[in-house]
């Protein structure tokens, strides 16, 4: 009898856990997310393309990258612009969903009026630094690495010099480290050369 009732709770047990594991690794919803991001428009723009300089474009962004910037956000592990709080307040499946929503918009529109010798030597500069072995070919970003192409200049700037004086925490390293050998000038002709990419 003590057997057939332990067995029967290990049952209940492992049914709890399965739902509880199903319910932790949900679908993300992109319809969903739209209605979570209501807040998150204010500042990246409805669709995920900020009017506002120094904020980044989230649109086209790969759903791991933005996942787990939240996660970041939200364990305090990378900090800005109010972002903690905001990460604070959601679960991890508002942030799937969020991640979801913006994914599947279209991606900003490439910049054509860079300066050309700017753009030249930032794709020598990204070339020199491989950054296509994680950001993909043009710079579209993958898995959890974030998508460059059409990126804020002004962000892109702001967030890799961050990388370079250790202000933003770096998940593995490999950002701060490339980040340390770069200038000024290189991180913007790198910046311009991004935001010309499609």
């Amino acid at each position: 009898m003590l057997m057939r009732f332990s067995k029967a709770i290990q049952g209940v047990a492992f049914f709890f856990a399965a739902f509880t594991l199903q319910q932790a690794w949900a679908a993300p919803d992109a319809i969903a997310g739209k209605a979570k991001a209501q807040l998150c428009g204010a500042c990246h723009g409805e669709n995920g393309v900020s009017s506002i300089a120094g904020t980044p474009h989230l649109a086209a962004q790969p759903q791991l990258s933005i996942f787990y910037q939240l996660l970041q956000f939200r364990d305090k592990r990378r900090l800005g612009g109010g972002m903690e709080a905001i990460a604070a307040a959601l679960t991890e499946q508002d942030m799937r969903d969020i991640a979801a929503h913006f994914a599947a918009q279209p991606a900003p529109a490439p910049h054509t009026g860079g300066d050309p010798q700017k753009i030249a030597q930032g794709q020598q500069i990204a070339q020199q630094q491989y950054c296509s072995s994680c950001h993909g070919a043009q710079l579209q970003g993958q898995k959890h690495v974030p998508r460059l192409s059409g990126q804020s200049s002004e962000y892109f700037v702001s967030q890799l010099r961050n990388l370079r004086s250790g202000a933003r925490a770096d998940m593995d390293g490999t950002m701060a480290s490339a980040a340390r050998s770069l200038t000024d000038e290189e991180i913007e002709a790198m910046a311009v050369y991004a935001r010309s990419l499609p």
